[in-house]
């Protein structure tokens, strides 16, 4: 793998724990019109994961961050956003 797309891995990878953590905050702190912009961040974060794991090519990460994680983000966009 090259430089470049080793350091964007890193940083993804950075990005995406910070994102998680502020995600779960939002979440965990039950604000009546904010906390629901907390699956918005943490599917942000599912998608950097995503994205990190494909340059780095771990299929185990692939496979967590594209199933897991995207399904619960997604159908938490879904259900708390959209709807």
């Amino acid at each position: 793998m090259s430089i470049q797309k080793d350091k964007l891995a890193k940083t993804l990878q950075l990005t995406s724990s910070a994102c998680a953590v502020c995600g779960g905050v939002l979440l965990a702190a039950n604000l009546a019109n904010i906390s629901k912009y907390g699956f918005l961040i943490l599917a942000m974060s599912s998608g950097q994961l995503l994205v990190s794991s494909l340059l780095t090519k771990d299929t185990r990460m692939i496979i967590y961050s594209g199933s897991l994680f995207l399904f619960v983000d997604c159908l938490g966009v879904y259900r708390w956003i959209i709807q």
